[in-house]
Formats: structure tokens, sequence, C-alpha cells
């Protein structure tokens, strides 16, 4: 086994830390907030299999955004005001086991590139936590409907843009790098709302010359400390179902590990079939 401590695997293990704080402090909350949690929609049954499988596809890089936004409101376990809260907190944990394992092996991407970027959506993050919690659900909705068209074009030029030479760059120039800041701070506070960032993050990326895996590592591990960085005015706010959120952090998380752990693989052609249909159902999804 390689013991060896790296930058990278520090980080890795701070992001697993921060995750595990939050899922107990939601599991916390619902203990002692009993009848708001025994009133959200459901059983814990069907959400457990729910975030099991939601975060277990994640491993494979399918939004896990994307697969609760359909799965939740489909089976109708989420009120659209409390949605994007709902999306945040369930993110919290399994998204920071996938980073850790991402972590923790040996990736290209340098730390004068992932940091700053990191920054960057956290702060964003923080910001449309404070923005999200004056809108009512209709214009949740409105603004999840138009931003989800915004994400599918942006998933296009990303398959666009992977079909040609692929970039090796593993940092990025500082031009480029204040650039992808600023992105960041934007994807981070839409984020917020609920709207899925990796496929417009992972085109930018791709486009700015970042080989494939860069990118990866990128996109997953700002995935996960983004939603941090407005998990604590969310929480506070209580525009979340507790029910849903408990349920990712026990079972999203063991499909995170599950999948971690499993190391499946699809082909690019396969996951973006399935991204786009993911995408183009919960487009329609909203219009309802």
């Amino acid at each position: 086994m390689d013991l060896h401590v790296s930058p990278q695997r520090i980080i890795g293990v701070l992001i697993l830390c921060l995750g595990v704080a939050y899922g107990a402090v939601l599991l916390v909350l619902a203990a002692r907030q009993k009848a708001a949690f025994r009133a959200d929609a459901g059983t814990l049954p069907q959400l457990a299999a729910i975030e099991t499988g939601v975060y277990f596809c994640a491993t494979l890089g399918i939004s896990d955004y994307l697969m609760n936004t359909l799965l939740l409101r489909w089976k109708r376990l989420v009120e659209d005001r409390k949605l994007p809260g709902t999306l945040v907190t369930c993110g919290l944990t399994p998204s920071a086991v996938i980073a850790f394992a991402l972590l923790q092996v040996d990736n290209p991407v340098a730390l004068s590139t992932l940091l700053p970027c990191a920054a960057g959506i956290v702060l964003g993050s923080a910001t449309g936590a404070r923005i999200v919690s004056g809108m009512d659900g209709a214009r949740i909705r409105r603004i999840l409907f138009i931003a989800l068209i915004g994400a599918l074009i942006a998933l296009i030029v990303r398959i666009v843009v992977a079909r040609g030479a692929a970039g090796t760059a593993t940092a990025l120039t500082l031009p480029q790098l204040a650039f992808a800041v600023a992105v960041s701070f934007f994807w981070g506070a839409v984020n917020m709302i609920g709207v899925p960032g990796k496929p417009a993050g992972s085109a930018m990326f791709l486009l700015l010359g970042m080989s494939p895996i860069a990118t990866l590592t990128m996109i997953l591990v700002m995935g996960s400390i983004g939603p941090m960085g407005g998990g604590i005015s969310i929480i506070k706010s209580g525009r979340y179902h507790q029910k849903p959120a408990c349920a990712a952090v026990v079972f999203g998380s063991l499909g995170a590990i599950l999948g971690v752990l499993f190391a499946i693989s699809i082909s690019a052609t396969l996951l973006n079939i399935l991204l786009v249909a993911v995408m183009l159902i919960a487009i329609v999804s909203l219009r309802r």
C-alpha cells in the first residue's frame, strides 16, 4: 500500500472530514426535529434506494443534481422552493467521499490551478445561498428550466470539444486561471439554485486545454467543495427536506463507496447519451 503523503491527499482528507461533519450536523438536526423529519414525503427505504443509486452513478460522472432533481420531483418527494437546498444538503457527504477517493490516487492537477478555482466556487456558493433564500418555488423552477437548457448546450459543446484533440495541460496560465476563477464563482452561485455545473465546467476546462483526467479531477473536487460554501446558510434557513438529506448522508455515501470500490467504467459515448437523456427528461419535468 502506498503511504506517500501528498498535498492532494491531505486536501482529500480535509474535504472528507468536512463532509462527515456536515453529515453529522444533518443527522443531529433530524433527530432533534422529529416532527419535521416525519412530515417529509416518502419512506426511508424508498429514499435510501434513490440516494444509493444517485451517488453510485455520480462516480461515473453523471450529475447528482440532475438525477436527484428528476427522481425527487418525479416521486413528488420535494417542494420546488426546497429543491435547491435539498440538492445541496444531499450532496455534502457523498460528494466528499468521491472527492476523497479521487485525491488518494496520483493525478496530474496542479494545486496552483485547483486551489484558486476551489476558492472561487466556495465564495460563489456562499453568495448564491443567500440569494436563493429569498426565492419562491415558481421562480426557482423557471430559473432551473432556463439554466438546464444552458447546461445542455454546454454539455453538447463539451462533447464536440472532447471529440477533437485532447488537451494535455495540468495547470492554467495566469490569464486562463483568472477567467476560470471568475467562472467558478458564477458556477458556485447558480449551483445553490440547483443548477448542475459539471457540464459547463467540463467544457470550460477542456476548452482551456486541460487534459481529460485533470478536467475530471477538477470537476469532481470542485463539485464537492462548492456546496460546502453555502451549506451553512441553507441548513440555518431550514429550506431543505431532512428525510432525503439524511438518506443521502448514509445511503448516498454507501453508493459512492460502492461506486469507487467497483470502479465501473462506461464508454464516453454511452455516458454522454445518458447525460443528455437525463438532462432532457429533467427539463421536461420542470415544465409540468
